[in-house]
């Protein structure tokens, strides 16, 4: 997903604001502007003055006073947030929804591998490849305890009919504006060909979108997302997109099982939290995998990562996806196989 360039909210700017006039010039500078009557003691005296005032400032241990300020300032500012972004229908979800999600997953018919991995509580990001073959019911069961809200796509699916946007909101899942945006023109028109029905109106719009150089901004998912998140609940994507090769029915594989590169926005969603709460937001790995011979299915779940531990040319999105597919088959690797 392409960086948004929407101006942010005011409230996210006072911070550095507040600081700046006395940060951006030095003690020696600011006593410059002063008249040129005043003796030398007295200039020094405020040198002195203001090196302290900005020491005070600058000091990674402030007073207790400061501290219980700042913390409070932030839970206002996070109050806001969520007042203003966070879905009604995540805010009212209550035992129909429950229900609901407990029967749409069923039981838990698959192997599990790296449960100790799973954080005890919220909030996380859950990344995941995307094949298809019932993987969000599974990843929903295996990260049961916690609240998780799937992205889902847009058009696809949460515009599709009135009936499905009412369900897909009991699931609490958040929808994301489609992209093609990885693909060239001649793969774009492939997969069109290979859709049936909507996903044909979808993907046309897409396309034509994209011709006309407007991108999917997703400013309002990343806003609804951080906003769940600040919940103490956990955020499900499938950074790969839509399904190119949709055919198969229930729980037969929709896509080849080769990975496609993901699209950006888990970064956004990381720094927004991280400016919100000072706190880098942990983003679970996990793998999906199925046996079409057998059937059998197996979720591996991988160490909880942060963007900041990134070392590699790799961006935030494609590092995460890389540590998705050093847990499938080599043959399923994809994009990602030959990834540093």
């Amino acid at each position: 997903m392409p960086e948004p360039k929407r101006e942010q909210p005011k409230v996210e700017q006072q911070d550095s604001q507040e600081v700046r006039p006395i940060l951006e010039a030095s003690p020696a500078e600011r006593v410059a502007e002063t008249p040129s009557e005043i003796t030398p003691a007295e200039k020094e005296r405020q040198i002195e003055e203001l090196r302290a005032e900005v020491e005070k400032i600058t000091d990674s241990t402030p007073p207790a006073e400061t501290k219980t300020e700042d913390k409070e300032v932030k839970q206002a500012k996070i109050k806001q947030y969520q007042e203003r972004h966070l879905p009604e229908y995540i805010k009212d979800r209550g035992r129909i929804a429950k229900m609901l999600t407990n029967f749409w997953v069923g039981p838990e018919d698959f192997k599990k591998e790296g449960a100790e991995n799973i954080p005890e509580k919220g909030p996380f990001i859950v990344v995941s490849n995307h094949f298809g073959g019932n993987d969000a019911e599974a990843i929903i069961k295996t990260f049961k305890n916690t609240d998780l809200h799937f992205a889902v796509a847009k058009e696809m699916w949460w515009n599709s009919s009135p009936i499905q946007k009412w369900i897909l909101q009991k699931f609490g899942m958040i929808p994301v504006e489609e992209s093609l945006s990885n693909l060239t023109e001649q793969e774009k028109e492939e997969a069109l060909q290979r859709q049936g029905g909507n996903g044909k109106k979808v993907f046309r719009k897409i396309i034509d979108r994209e011709k006309q150089g407007k991108v999917a901004t997703n400013i309002e998912f990343i806003h609804q997302a951080v906003a769940t998140l600040l919940r103490g609940d956990a955020l499900g994507v499938f950074p790969e997109g839509l399904w190119l090769n949709p055919g198969g029915m229930g729980k037969s594989a929709r896509e080849k099982k080769e990975l496609k590169q993901g699209y950006r926005g888990i970064e956004l969603i990381a720094s927004q939290y991280q400016k919100l709460t000072g706190e880098e937001l942990p983003i679970i790995p996990t793998a999906f995998i199925r046996d079409e011979s057998t059937g059998e299915k197996k979720v591996i779940v991988g160490q909880p990562l942060k963007l900041s531990e990134n070392e590699s040319e790799n961006n935030g999105t494609d590092w995460c996806m890389k540590h998705v597919a050093e847990m499938l088959p080599e043959e399923q690797r994809g994009y990602y196989k030959d990834k540093e």
